[in-house]
Order: structure tokens, then sequence, then C-alpha cells
């Protein structure tokens, strides 16, 4: 298990970019995304292929196949869709491999957390549930309790689940980003086995300059005890702050990792 899980988040058709190569099955641009995204420090590489519905499953096979033929890191399957999840599944399923994601909903439950038991992998657990999202502490909390029994209850080790509590605009929402970092500590006091995986970038939706916003957003995970995300770490400056905070932390003991970095860097 890596000190800090960072899932690369680029792979994603959800970008423009990315939809149009892949509709073009231009393999050797993905395939460049996934290296750039595994030099610059990714431990797992997404795979969204939730361009369009109706070829989600074929787009996901593809993705996968080129994606895992270009990097040896596991994959993060990203969909609410079993089949596309199954197809990727099928191809690259390597120890670390994560489904992203369940929910409290009853039928993203019924329909993925059957693959996380068949294919043994890890899931990011997502803090909503069939109410909605929830827009305070307690809500996060009631959600992360009941998720935990439904993992539980299907005997998925709580050391294969990762939280994600909903990061929000800081620009739209102001205030949620100290509910999420409030559940982080709930997790890691309550559940310490547990780990996190956030969707970060979305902290600085909307504003100026989003990088110094997530920045400043990563070093305050670490501070609450985050212990991963789904972000771009090819971000200037991003991995680096990543790095710097666990060091000061003591998460990285006596600084090794970042020393290492730097070194490296210099070299």
């Amino acid at each position: 298990m890596p000190l800090f899980t960072v899932i690369g988040e680029l792979v994603n058709m959800t970008r423009t970019k990315i939809r149009d190569k892949v509709r073009a099955r231009d393999a050797k641009y993905i395939a460049r995304v996934a290296r750039r995204q595994a030099k610059a420090g990714a431990t797992h590489i997404d795979v969204n292929a939730g361009g369009d519905p109706g070829t989600e499953a074929d787009d996901m096979a593809w993705l996968t196949e080129v994606v895992a033929g270009a990097t040896d890191l596991p994959l993060s399957f990203d969909s609410a869709n079993p089949e596309a999840l199954r197809r990727g599944l099928e191809l690259a399923n390597r120890p670390g491999t994560i489904i992203n994601s369940i929910t409290g909903e009853r039928g993203r439950i019924d329909n993925v957390l059957p693959l996380v038991r068949e294919y043994e992998t890890s899931v990011v657990a997502l803090t909503m549930d069939d109410t909605g999202m929830p827009e305070d502490l307690d809500g996060r909390t009631r959600i992360t309790d009941a998720l935990v029994e439904v993992l539980r209850k299907a005997d998925v080790a709580l050391d294969r689940a990762y939280f994600d509590h909903l990061v929000r605009p800081a620009g739209t929402n102001p205030g949620q980003t100290a509910y999420v970092l409030q559940a982080i500590r709930y997790v890691k006091t309550t559940y310490p086995e547990a780990h996190i995986a956030l969707g970060m970038s979305n902290v600085s939706f909307g504003l100026p300059k989003r990088r110094n916003l997530n920045r400043a957003f990563l070093a305050m995970l670490v501070g609450a005890g985050c212990d991963g995300a789904i972000l771009d770490p090819c971000e200037a400056g991003l991995m680096d702050t990543l790095r710097a905070s666990l060091a000061v932390t003591g998460a990285d003991e006596y600084g090794m990792g970042y020393l290492t970095a730097v070194r490296e860097a210099v070299a």
C-alpha cells in the first residue's frame, strides 16, 4: 500500500479532448497520457469511459487495453455501469485494482458490489445515498457508517475501501470543505484501516488560478489524515506539495520520500 494513493484523473471521457481521441481510437495519445501520469507519481490510473452510454462498455475495453499496455500500474475503473466495469476487469485486474465506485444508493450497491467481491478489488465509496448528497458533516458520517456496514456484510475488508466525502466547489459551496476535512478525521479515527480517495480538484472548479487552490487544499487534506486522492499528478507543483505535506506532518517519516524525490529531480 503506498503512503498516499494518487489516482491519476486524466484518462476520462468527460474531458472533451480525451473523448475525441477515444472516438478516433488514437491509442498513441491515450498511452502517452497514461505514461505521463505514471512518470509524475501516480500510483493508479483512473479509466473513465463515460463519454457515450451506448458505447461505454466497448470504450472501456479499448481504453483498458491501451492504458494497461502503456503502464504496469493498477487501474481504477471509473463507472456506474456494471457491464463496462466487467469488461475492464476481465482485461486488467491487477493487484491494487480499484472500482470507482459504490454509493449508499441501493441500485448502485446491488450492481457494483458483486463485482468488488468477484474480482476481489478495492472500491471507492461515495458518501451519498438515495436521499442525495449530504450538505453537512452528520450526513457524511451517517452514510459512511451505513457503507461500512454494507461492506462488512459483503465480507469486503475495510482496508479495501476508499471513502470519498464529495468535495464541492469552494466558489459555490462555502463551508463544505470544512465538512470534508472533518469527515476525513472521523474515518481515520473510527475506521483507521480504511482509506480516503477524494475528487480533490473539484474544490477549485469555477475559480481562477485553480492550481493555487488545489495545492492549498491538498496540504489541508494531508494535515487532516487523508491518504489518497483522485487528481492530476502532472499539474505543476501539486506532487511537490503532496511530498512536502507528507514530510511536514510526519506521515513520510524523516522526510525520506521527499528527499528521494528531490534527489531524483536534481540528478
